[in-house]
């Protein structure tokens, strides 16, 4: 009687689950052809010239080698800025012309690419080398891009900078016998007038058991723009991990020392004031970049600032200090 009872259970399920599994079909999913856009990276920071990065939009599927990285970059455009008073054309300065290692290391500090990429492939950027442009606070830059038969429009204002009070290093204190990671905490006095944005990054200053500095040029860890809708007004403390470089293969980013700043760690941090049109395509490329792989995430697309295509054109008014890791 039990018997009979179980298969009247099992059965049923049996014949369900060979019924799924023989209605199988492999399906080819093809996507639509799109038309490559015009991509723009570009900042003006206080007291420094403009630097203008444009690459192409890639096909989801498109490999994905130093090949087609390099090929993305664009090498001819006419690239001008206006202040408000003149308007600047700009100078192109390509991965090529750089005749030694030490350019491109300043190169890949200038630009966020790594130095190694840049040795492989000829990236270009346009920027303005006589210095008689150079980011004011206060002041509203228009940027102008011809290539590709198109031109793409954009502008920001670099706003008056904020400093931040205080830094200081802290242990994490994750596990009981560890002495020695922690974050850096900051102490923000927020203006009392809604709409202020930030951005933070950082740059060790000391060398690794290789020898060389631990970082070569400023990185901004994942999700590290906010604004001030929540704390207008307030001073507050808020902790800020270590991100990691793109193509980084250092040891400490792929062990436990990764996210986490070290004992005795020299730190220059720099602390970005910006607009709220910008902090949105930070913050929205950021969750885009997060959800990458991830099929139950929701879809989010980039919020660019860029008339005719994608990118950012950022105002940044910076300040700088340095913390010593030392609990």
């Amino acid at each position: 009687m039990e018997f009979q009872v179980l298969m009247k259970y099992i059965l049923p399920l049996c014949l369900t689950t060979l019924l799924l599994a023989s209605c199988t079909k492999d399906i080819t999913v093809k996507l639509p052809e799109t038309e490559a856009k015009v991509v723009v990276e570009g900042i003006i920071e206080t007291d420094g010239p403009p630097l203008i990065l444009l690459t192409r939009t890639q096909g989801f599927f498109d490999p994905t080698s130093i090949a087609s990285i390099a090929a993305a970059y664009i090498s001819e455009a006419e690239v001008t800025v206006n202040d408000g008073f003149n308007t600047y054309t700009l100078n192109k300065i390509c991965s090529d012309d750089l005749i030694n290692d030490s350019l491109l290391q300043i190169a890949a500090e200038l630009t966020g690419i790594d130095a190694g990429l840049l040795a492989q492939a000829n990236i270009c950027a346009w920027t303005n080398l006589d210095g008689t442009l150079l980011g004011v606070e206060g002041r509203t830059y228009s940027l102008n891009v011809v290539t590709d038969g198109k031109t793409l429009t954009s502008k920001s204002t670099i706003p008056n900078g904020i400093a931040l009070d205080s830094l200081w290093f802290k242990l994490a204190e994750q596990n009981p016998n560890d002495d020695s990671l922690g974050y850096i905490w900051n102490r923000l006095q927020d203006p009392d007038t809604l709409g202020n944005a930030y951005r933070w990054f950082y740059k060790r200053l000391n060398n690794g058991p290789d020898g060389r500095p631990k970082d070569s040029r400023f990185i901004a860890p994942f999700f590290s723009a906010f604004e001030d809708k929540y704390i207008n007004g307030l001073e507050f403390d808020f902790a800020a991990q270590r991100g990691t470089a793109p193509f980084s293969d250092a040891v400490d980013d792929d062990n436990e020392e990764r996210g986490y700043f070290k004992r005795n760690d020299t730190v220059a941090v720099k602390f970005a004031s910006m607009g709220i049109a910008e902090y949105r395509f930070y913050n929205t490329f950021y969750t885009n970049a997060s959800s990458q792989g991830d099929i139950f995430s929701n879809p989010a697309n980039i919020v660019s600032n860029i008339n005719g295509g994608l990118g950012i054109w950022a105002g940044l008014a910076t300040r700088y200090d340095t913390v010593i890791c030392v609990p």
